[in-house]
């Protein structure tokens, strides 16, 4: 193939006496001189072609040339390395003498014993390099398909991958995938071409130079001074720089973050090393040792992970130890399992038994990778070690932060007390300075936050709200100190559930998206990911934003840490209710609140008071007074006296008493510690009930004080109640059309009118809409008539369908509108067409219509 890059260049070269091809064999030299020789001959122009094995009558082109030929023919000599001394001298007395009389084109292997830096400084001279054939990804895709047709761009993206532009090593493997239909690394039966093409070129280096590659190789990417410390050469970098002039071994780049030159191994060169060198007994003793001087440097360095991974490479297991012990929470906490995994798969046989100290990072790794009965066993070895312990390392305490933080974990599934887990971490972090003045071990940041989030997690279930946000605080400083995003991101998502619980919904919503922009693209471990997603579901839910409040219920619903922890699965259940109740699906909704979640003790109160707070809403909706009455009785019971009175006082105007609803409704309000949300809600009550009673001056008091309350944590959702109240929402409109409107109050007249509550529609009943003067009653739905002489009644369902039915709805307008499916649509009509005694639409309504169901 041609490379128009590397014709223009020999255009370039050929203007000046000399230009020099030096690179390794199978870098493709002789293929591009005799392409651009080919081109010009075909133009009409004179070159002539020389093999360095054969000069033949170089010598006399060359006596021509310097007698005087005004424009002389480009000579080409390919393999110029293997030309004799002679003629290599000769070459030298001419570009020395009179360089302007030739034009020469020299393919060599290695640099010749002629002026060219001497030229080069003239500008009679250029050099290209191995760097500079190598393939770019476009023509390697060129010349890999001109081999392998049907090579699709995984295959070529592979083979560059590995061959890194080597023009050998990119044919090989083209012919292999041709061959074969699939690439697979190495390349076995290619291996001794490559080896013997980079063979010669590696026998070709100083000793001290093989010796500097075989110790350094196993480095992903190298400075010149991690290739120092690896070698044990001060004059390692120097020798880097020297093989990136060639550019084939080894090739030099800017690293932007350090700003300075780093260098990465031709990945054909590595195979080659590990094959050929690091299997004798010396070369793997030259590896070891590298590998441990690098291990030592990372970790003075703070780059724990790469310390770990020469620590295995030099099969160091105290090494591996010390590092498990000191940097193994910080490095899960990172995302980096996989290593921590395979730095314990490398220690011998029973070593982490003889060494009860790792027992609690290997569970925490358990853990982290899913293997639940796994970290179940190590937790409980790591506190039986740390038992044993006590006595003779009092000073220790990182084992014991790993068993507290176990122990915590297992508390809130039930499989230990949570007090005495909170406890047993309480006591770890208030470790004081030991009886003889030495310090205890400091537990390192990574650590410590992790400590400090799982306690903040315990107590968030142990109902400590005001301990767990102190505690978070005090995790979130110390991520920022360690710099470590994905700590910060747990940190936030545990924070956001505290803030939602205690009804600060926009607060909450804000932790819980900054916890996921903190992650950024490495995402967040699903553990703190659910909590965020519940926290935005709650938030979406509360600006009336059903459809985002859904995807973010059902995102927290795949994650499987919300069918085990109790918190988690107490949101999202109570999330999911109040949804199905948004749409008017009341028989669901009741059903998912006949039980309480699964939980590993007393439910929280919080949460204990949201699924009580929601089956009064649902009992009320549905007229169910005896239910009612028994959630009343039972927020009172638990301690939830404010909302009794509140959940009291707002369905009292049943009774007929709006004076003595209104009277309720202000002593409740009084309650200081009343939960924001139904505080809120009972507000929007006093303002209907004030406007019924004629008091326009209270009730636009009501309004305002309805609106403060609403605004700080946009809870439109608390509205929809009254946003059902014709009155409210001309009360809504003529407050914002007049001198001074609340700056919120155009906002909620907004939504509240274009949204329509499903269970409105669904035919339920607040106890606003049950007292309500009947101008603005809506009729009862029927659901029962006589058909034929027979009773039917249709379910609630039924009836939906038939009122969209008769609205000309198609059946994926209904489905749209009752969210539901179209084949769900069609089976309830099915049902409906049979119970009406019809076959389609028309009958089914007029049927409908004569009977009075309609």
């Amino acid at each position: 193939m041609t490379r128009e890059r590397l014709h223009d260049a020999l255009d370039l070269g050929v203007q000046s006496p000399l230009t020099m091809v030096v690179a390794p064999a199978g870098t493709g030299k002789t293929v591009l001189l005799s392409d651009w020789v080919t081109r010009r001959r075909r133009s009409g122009q004179s070159v002539l072609w020389v093999p360095g094995q054969s000069p033949g009558d170089l010598h006399e082109h060359l006596d021509r040339a310097t007698g005087g030929q005004a424009e002389p023919d480009p000579v080409v000599i390919d393999d110029a390395h293997l030309l004799p001394p002679a003629a290599v001298g000769e070459l030298c007395r001419v570009l020395q003498e009179s360089p302007q009389s030739v034009r020469l084109l020299l393919a060599a292997r290695y640099d010749l014993p002629i002026p060219v830096s001497e030229l080069e400084i003239r500008g009679l001279a250029l050099t290209l390099r191995s760097r500079d054939l190598r393939f770019t990804d476009d023509e390697a895709t060129r010349l890999v398909r001109a081999h392998a047709e049907r090579a699709t761009p995984d295959d070529i993206a592979l083979v560059q991958e590995k061959a890194a532009g080597w023009a050998a090593a990119l044919v090989l493997a083209a012919r292999t995938l041709q061959a074969s239909g699939d690439v697979v690394w190495p390349l076995a039966n290619q291996r001794p071409v490559l080896d013997l093409l980079l063979g010669e070129t590696l026998n070709t280096l100083d000793e001290r130079v093989r010796t500097m590659l075989l110790r350094t190789f196993g480095a992903v990417s190298l400075t010149g001074q991690l290739a120092a410390v690896l070698s044990g050469d001060a004059d390692a970098g120097a020798m880097l720089d020297d093989l990136a002039g060639s550019g084939l071994l080894v090739t030099a780049y800017t690293d932007d973050s350090a700003n300075s030159l780093s260098y990465r191994y031709h990945p054909l060169l590595v195979e080659l090393l590990r094959r050929r060198f690091a299997t004798s007994p010396e070369g793997h003793q030259l590896i070891v040792t590298a590998q441990h001087r690098a291990a030592l440097y990372y970790q003075s360095r703070g780059d724990t992970a790469a310390a770990l991974r020469s620590a295995l490479e030099a099969d160091d297991a105290e090494l591996v130890e010390r590092l498990l012990l000191d940097h193994g929470p910080a490095l899960l906490a990172a995302g980096e399992s996989a290593l921590v995994e395979a730095a314990f798969d490398g220690l011998p046989a029973g070593y982490v038994e003889e060494h009860p100290h790792l027992f609690g990072v290997r569970g925490l790794l358990r853990r982290v990778a899913g293997d639940v009965a796994g970290a179940v066993l190590d937790a409980a070895a790591a506190a039986e070690s740390v038992t044993e312990a006590a006595a003779s390392r009092p000073d220790n305490q990182v084992p014991a932060a790993d068993a507290a933080l176990l122990r915590l974990w297992e508390s809130r599934y039930g499989w230990h007390d949570v007090h005495a887990a909170i406890g047993r971490a309480r006591s770890v972090l208030a470790q004081a300075p030991a009886g003889d003045g030495s310090p205890r071990a400091v537990l390192g940041p990574e650590r410590l936050a992790w400590l400090l989030i799982e306690l903040g997690a315990a107590e968030i279930w142990a109902d400590q709200q005001d301990e767990a946000l102190g505690h978070l605080d005090e995790a979130l400083v110390t991520a920022r100190m360690a710099g470590h995003d994905q700590l910060i991101a747990g940190v936030l998502a545990h924070r956001a559930v505290v803030q939602h619980v205690r009804g600060q919904v926009q607060n909450s919503a804000q932790s819980a998206q900054a916890a996921l922009d903190v992650a950024g693209e490495d995402g967040l471990p699903e553990e703190y990911a659910v909590r965020a997603q519940v926290v935005l579901g709650f938030a979406a839910l509360s600006e009336l934003d059903l459809e985002a409040a859904w995807r973010y219920h059902e995102g927290s619903a795949e994650a499987e840490a919300a069918g085990s922890d109790t918190v988690v699965a107490g949101l999202r259940a109570v999330l999911r209710t109040v949804l199905l109740v948004e749409q008017g699906r009341l028989s669901e909704a009741l059903t998912e609140l006949t039980s309480d979640p699964v939980a590993a003790g007393p439910l929280p109160s919080y949460l204990s008071r949201d699924l009580t707070l929601l089956r009064s809403w649902v009992a009320v909706l549905l007229g169910d007074q005896q239910s009612l009455d028994h959630q009343v009785s039972v927020l009172e019971r638990s301690g939830q006296a404010a909302e009794a009175e509140l959940v009291r006082a707002m369905t009292a105007v049943m009774h007929g008493d709006a004076g003595a609803a209104l009277k309720l409704i202000e002593a409740g309000l009084d309650q200081p510690d009343a939960y924001p949300p139904l505080a809120s809600a009972a507000a929007s009550f006093r303002t209907i009930l004030l406007g019924r009673t004629g008091d326009d001056s209270a009730a636009d008091a009501a309004l305002v004080d309805t609106l403060n309350r609403v605004t700080p944590q946009r809870m439109l959702a608390v509205l929809t109640t009254a946003g059902g109240e014709p009155a409210f929402l001309d009360q809504l409109r003529r407050h914002v059309a007049g001198p001074n409107p609340h700056p919120f109050a155009g906002v909620v007249l907004e939504k509240l009118s274009g949204y329509r509550s499903g269970w409105i529609e669904a035919g339920g009943m607040t106890p606003l809409s049950r007292t309500r003067s009947d101008p603005h009653r809506p009729p009862a739905r029927r659901m029962d008539a006589v058909v034929n002489r027979a009773r039917i009644r249709l379910t609630a369902r039924e009836a939906e369908v038939l009122e969209q039915l008769a609205l000309g709805n198609s059946y994926a307008e209904i489905a749209q509108a009752l969210f539901i499916t179209e084949n769900t649509v069609k089976t309830h009509l099915i049902s409906l067409y049979r119970k009406l005694g019809v076959e389609k639409r028309s009958a089914a309504l007029r049927t409908a219509r004569n009977v009075g169901l309609l």
